[in-house]
């Protein structure tokens, strides 16, 4: 430092002057830039070396950090903001409204109480005294026949032991371990304490599984019946796929889609078998109330087709493709209206979007085929079958618990090993597929509450003195939550997997790579090993064009 100042010392004051303030200048200019894009090149690097994580790991590490952020929000809203969290990720406790027997607390289990209370009937489908507001008709069920009939097996073997508590209890129970066995199925792939975490993860702690148990649904029965599906077409097993679109439709009767998988196969035999199936068997299930057959058959359907009203459709419980395409101007029409959608507001899009996303994917999916993996067509069937109808509860994600554990485990590959890791050895590594679906379930496994100001969400029950009438009887301060980005989320991996199989389907991966592993340069005779792996394609040409 002392020879600097000396050299500047002895020098001529203006001649040293010029060079130097330009050097220091420049310096002060080029510091912050180079700090600028250090810090850019760094955040790229990041998000690289997260992009390239395996699928499961993505998938895990997404659930585990969204996990942390809902509790922490949940927490700040909970205890400062007196905001019913829980209520506002599940479901309001307060479901009883008339005087069920089996209930716990002030929750009575309304999707199974009141299936068994039809079906006890010698009609189901015939008015129900049971009044709702805003036009207090009577109520219609909305079940078909075998949709009500686990819960009708337990109800009559409760009336049977004159224990209606005990028949709650077995049917909560036997839900409990449908929704746990993909996240079973899915840990016994792990190694060491990482069964735990993704038992955790895909099971234990999943907001769906909660949704589902709170309402005591019967399509929790789907998360068992998915993994199989799933598991048959990563083995290719048309027959089990088959029985398994039988099962899927007996549950819902809208899960009768996931047959396609089996055109798109080119399986067109079993895929006629499992149609036929579908339809043989959800009809025959209304002779068990055989009084009124076949007029039961009507009444069914045309309740199910005129169950909702305008006030679900818009509710952010819905979670249908209808209600995602029409988030934006549902945004602009609730900020014109401070905050609430008026009635009946493009009712009619609103109905039939989903069915035009339907028929999308349906059509994509036959028109490109075997381009297509079996295994991500029924991925994309199952979600669009359980999002496409115009009004969607969110319990309906019970269907992710299935495709987290393929993500998470390959049925047939080592410990530790997804379902990409799978595609990705035999038809190449597509990024932006194995993403996207990653994220789609990730966000469907875990929500968090939004901050915002708290909603009052109105309670119904029995008004006092008038039996079967339904009213307003209290209300609870409830927020949205990121369940609106479910359908979002999963229209894009829908489209991420049509885009990149139709640009470059799976069977020219196979060939390439079968190609190449021929082609290696580790052959012995290199001048012949090369000869032969240019001939070989050009004969194979030949062949084709003849």
């Amino acid at each position: 430092m002392g020879f600097g100042l000396h050299c500047q010392a002895a020098e001529p004051w203006g001649a040293r002057r010029g060079p130097t303030f330009q050097l220091v200048g420049e310096m002060r200019v080029k510091r912050p830039i180079e700090m600028l894009e250090g810090a850019v090149w760094a955040l790229r690097n990041q998000i690289s070396a997260v992009a390239n994580q395996p699928e499961r790991t993505l998938l895990l590490g997404t659930v585990l950090l969204v996990s942390a952020v809902s509790a922490v929000v949940g927490y700040v809203l909970t205890q400062y903001y007196s905001v019913d969290v829980l209520s506002s990720l599940v479901s309001n406790p307060e479901d009883c409204i008339i005087n069920w027997g089996p209930h716990f607390g002030s929750h009575c289990f309304s999707d199974y109480n009141l299936p068994v209370s039809w079906g006890m009937r010698p009609n189901p489908w015939a008015p129900y005294p049971l009044f709702w507001p805003p036009d207090y008709q009577p109520a219609h069920p909305n079940y078909p026949a075998a949709a009500m009939v686990p819960q009708l097996i337990f109800g009559l073997l409760a009336k049977w032991l004159s224990a209606p508590q005990l028949g709650l209890l077995g049917y909560l129970l036997a839900l409990t371990i449908a929704v746990l066995t993909p996240a079973v199925w899915a840990a016994r792939g792990a190694r060491g304490l990482e069964r735990i975490v993704v038992f955790v993860t895909c099971g234990a702690s999943a907001i769906p599984a909660w949704m589902v148990l709170d309402r005591a649904n019967s399509v929790a029965l789907l998360a068992p019946v998915g993994l199989g599906f799933l598991v048959a077409l990563c083995r290719q097993r048309w027959g089990l796929v088959a029985i398994m679109v039988v099962l899927a439709t007996l549950i819902k009767p809208q899960f009768a889609v996931l047959a396609v998988v089996l055109f798109a196969a080119r399986q067109w035999r079993m895929g006629g078998v499992a149609i036929a199936g579908a339809v043989t068997s959800s009809l025959a299930a209304y002779l068990l109330w055989p009084r009124d057959f076949p007029a039961t058959i009507a009444q069914s359907i045309h309740s199910t087709l005129n169950y909702g009203s305008p006030q679900l459709a818009v509710g952010f419980r819905n979670v249908s493709f209808g209600r995602a395409l029409m988030l934006i101007p549902d945004g602009v029409k609730a900020f014109q209206s401070g905050g609430k959608i008026p009635d009946g507001f493009l009712a009619g899009p609103r109905s039939f979007a989903g069915y035009a996303v339907l028929v999308v994917i349906v059509a994509a999916v036959l028109a490109l085929g075997p381009r297509i993996p079996p295994v991500l067509t029924g991925i994309m069937l199952l979600a669009c079958a359980s999002l496409f109808p115009a009004l969607v509860f969110h319990y309906y994600l019970v269907f992710v618990l299935p495709v987290a554990a393929l993500v998470v485990r390959d049925p047939d590959g080592p410990p530790g090993a997804g379902i990409f890791h799978q595609l990705a050895t035999h038809g190449g590594r597509r990024r932006a597929v194995g993403i996207c679906v990653s994220l789609a379930v990730a966000l469907s496994i875990t929500q968090v509450a939004l901050p915002g100001r708290p909603l009052p969400e109105p309670i119904y029950g029995q008004i006092l003195g008038q039996p079967g009438v339904i009213g307003v009887i209290g209300t609870r301060p409830l927020v949205s939550t990121t369940v609106f980005l479910v359908p979002i989320v999963w229209l894009i991996a829908c489209a991420a997997i049509i885009v990149s199989y139709a640009r470059r389907p799976a069977s020219l991966d196979r060939t390439d790579r079968g190609q190449t592993q021929e082609c290696s340069p580790d052959s012995s005779d290199s001048a012949f090993s090369t000869s032969s792996c240019t001939s070989e394609p050009e004969s194979l040409h030949r062949a084709r064009r003849n």
